[in-house]
C-alpha cells in the first residue's frame, strides 16, 4: 500500500478492541509511510466468538449488546471519515441507519461520494434498495458475490441471514422499489 490502497484490512466491529486496533494500525502506517485501507464490517461469527471464549474459560471479545456494536460500527466509520485525504474504507452494511450517519460523516467531512476513497458494500440478494439508492446518487456502491463449495458457502449465508433478521423485514420495500424503478 505504499504507492496506492491496494490491500484493505477486515475490523470486525462487535469485538470489544477493535476500535483501538483500528487507531493503532492507522498510526502505524502513519509512522511507516503506506496507505491504510479497511473494510469495516459488523461481523461474522458472534456465536462461535462467544462460545469458544467460554469453553476456554476466558472474558468473551465480543461487545455485550447489539446496541454496543452499533455504537462502535458508527463510531469507527466517522473516525476513519474524519481523516485528512482518502479514507479508503469499505464500509460493508445492510444497516441503513449506518449508511445514512456514514453519508452525513461524509458530507461534514468534505468527503465527495465518488472520489474520497469511500466505498459502500452489501451481500448480494440483501439490502438492494440501500445499494441502488448509493449507486444512484453517485456513491461507489458494490455487491458481495461470495462463492465456493456449496457446504461452505451455505452456512456463511445462513449467517448474514440470521445476523441481519432485521434487514429481511425489507424485502416487501424492496419488491416495491424494483417495481417502480
Amino acid at each position: 500500500n505504499v504507492e496506492h490502497p491496494l490491500i484493505f484490512n477486515t475490523f470486525q466491529t462487535y469485538l470489544k478492541d477493535s476500535s483501538s486496533r483500528v487507531m493503532r494500525n492507522v498510526e502505524r502506517a502513519e509512522r511507516e509511510g503506506f496507505h491504510f485501507a479497511a473494510k469495516i464490517v459488523r461481523g461474522a461469527y458472534m456465536v462461535r466468538e462467544r462460545e469458544l471464549a467460554s469453553e476456554e474459560g476466558r472474558p468473551s471479545p465480543i461487545l455485550d449488546t447489539i446496541e454496543e456494536t452499533h455504537a462502535n460500527f458508527n463510531g469507527v466509520v466517522d473516525f476513519l471519515l474524519s481523516r485528512d485525504g482518502d479514507a479508503n474504507i469499505l464500509i460493508a452494511t445492510h444497516n441503513q441507519k449506518s449508511v445514512e450517519l456514514a453519508i452525513d460523516a461524509m458530507a461534514r467531512y468534505g468527503k465527495s461520494p465518488e472520489a474520497s476513497g469511500v466505498y459502500f458494500g452489501q451481500l448480494l440478494g440483501m439490502a438492494d434498495h440501500l445499494t441502488m439508492t448509493l449507486g444512484a446518487n453517485g456513491f461507489l456502491a458494490y455487491k458481495y458475490v461470495p462463492y465456493g463449495p456449496i457446504n461452505e458457502v451455505l452456512p456463511y449465508l445462513v449467517r448474514r441471514a440470521h445476523e441481519n433478521s432485521d434487514v429481511l423485514g425489507n424485502a416487501a420495500m424492496e419488491r416495491r422499489m424494483m417495481g417502480s424503478a
